[in-house]
């Protein structure tokens, strides 16, 4: 048998690396001299959209001599479709992320960080979402913030104002209970996450917090925290303000139970309100500032989309340019106005024409947005209804706030140690 010596291993090595690099080159050489980047985009879910993105990528493709593979992703089946190409190493130049996978999928690599000179351009709740440790992985693309859709009509006939506070909020929900057939509000529960979370910060409460040395805790068990979900709730199990199947609503079912008449206020974006104007001539429709918790805060959740670059792009200078094109400021605000959203940057908001509703809205993403904890884990808390669970039992009246809460706050500390 031949002896291996430590001498042939560091040639047997040094070659693997030659061949390995090598490849890399060739790599990069044809992807270069091709000018090729692939790109995923999710599915708009409209014709129109799909033609304006294709439209853009056009235009790109011409002013860069290059050639765009554009591949629209269905949202339901995207998270797995980015966790297979992850694994394989055969990922896209460039994506789109929802907000809250930006962290998780940052967290393990897969992104090029983002070189931005002025970070102030941007919606800073969307930029800290794609900042898991301070440095930008995603570029904000889209993005938007709840407000108070209401019934205007029913509000005038019954000479109501929209709530600016939790107390008016209740005050207005008796007298519409009193007076009308109508459920008052949208006590969501299989979808309660964007509008329970953000009344903890209403409330005075985080979610959760970072320490010095990076590391996050749940505080969402505390007395603020507490209250935010005894408030959401108690609107469902004392004053009845949706009805009994509101246990398992989800977003689209408080606003089909809006649209036809039968809810007089829900927490919506403003693809919401266009669902629920459209083509409706039955009643009017208002749209308000988030109602204002006891701290005296509005924030809600900023959701949206970044455009990322993956770390594996085999022609990164062109899938940056890619990214730059799309954000351009009236490039942005064409597509967001179109989807119902805003631009991600501050300017791209400010080239639109904003009507008095586009306004509301305008103003909850600029000024009253926040972004939930840019941890890694955050996407399996949701993956997991970790927090939609604990809503629905306190629903159900099997179990109180606090204890519900300090089983979430046990199992994100465990999420967070991962």
């Amino acid at each position: 048998m031949r002896t291996i010596t430590r001498t042939m291993v560091r040639s047997l090595v040094f070659l693997l690396v030659m061949t390995v690099l090598m490849a890399a080159g060739q790599r990069e050489q044809v992807a270069e001299e091709s000018n090729e980047i692939t790109v995923w985009i999710m599915q708009p879910g409209s014709a129109t959209l799909q033609t304006m993105l294709e439209r853009f990528t056009e235009e790109f493709e011409a002013e860069y001599n290059a050639s765009v593979n554009l591949v629209f992703q269905p949202w339901g089946t995207a998270h797995d479709a980015f966790t297979t190409a992850i694994a394989t190493g055969d990922v896209p130049d460039v994506a789109e992320m929802g907000t809250t996978w930006t962290p998780e999928f940052g967290a393990i690599g897969a992104f090029a960080p983002q070189e931005i000179d002025d970070i102030s351009q941007f919606i800073e709740a969307v930029l800290e979402s794609g900042a898991p440790e301070g440095t930008p992985l995603g570029v904000p693309w889209y993005a938007g913030a709840r407000a108070l859709i209401y019934n205007r009509t029913v509000f005038e006939e019954l000479g109501l104002s929209a709530p600016e506070t939790w107390e008016d909020l209740i005050e207005v929900g008796q007298v519409i209970r009193a007076e009308t057939d109508m459920y008052a509000f949208s006590v969501v529960g299989a979808g309660a996450n964007h509008f329970v979370l953000p009344k903890v910060w209403q409330a005075g409460g985080e979610i959760a917090v970072q320490h010095g040395d990076g590391s996050w805790e749940a505080t969402i068990n505390s007395p603020e925290g507490v209250a935010a979900f005894e408030f959401y709730v108690s609107m469902f199990t004392e004053f009845g303000f949706a009805p009994s199947g509101a246990l398992n609503w989800t977003v689209a079912d408080a606003q089909t139970a809006f649209r036809n008449g039968d809810l007089a206020m829900f927490l919506g974006l403003g693809p919401n309100y266009g669902v629920v104007t459209r083509d409706n001539d039955a009643f009017e429709t208002g749209v308000a500032l988030m109602p204002a918790g006891p701290s005296g805060s509005r924030d809600t959740f900023a959701g949206g989309s970044h455009l990322v670059r993956f770390a594996g792009s085999r022609n990164p200078e062109l899938a940056q340019a890619y990214i730059d094109f799309l954000v351009q400021d009236e490039r942005i605000a064409e597509f967001a106005s179109e989807v119902g959203f805003f631009p991600g940057t501050v300017e791209g908001i400010e080239a639109m024409e904003l009507n008095e509703v586009q306004t509301v809205f305008a103003e909850m993403l600029l000024n009253h947005s926040r972004s939930y904890p840019p941890n890694a884990a955050w996407g399996r808390f949701e993956g997991a209804q970790l927090f939609t669970s604990a809503v629905q039992r306190m629903m159900q009246g099997s179990v109180d706030a606090q204890t519900a809460l300090n089983e979430v706050a046990r199992e994100m500390n465990q999420g967070f140690a991962q």
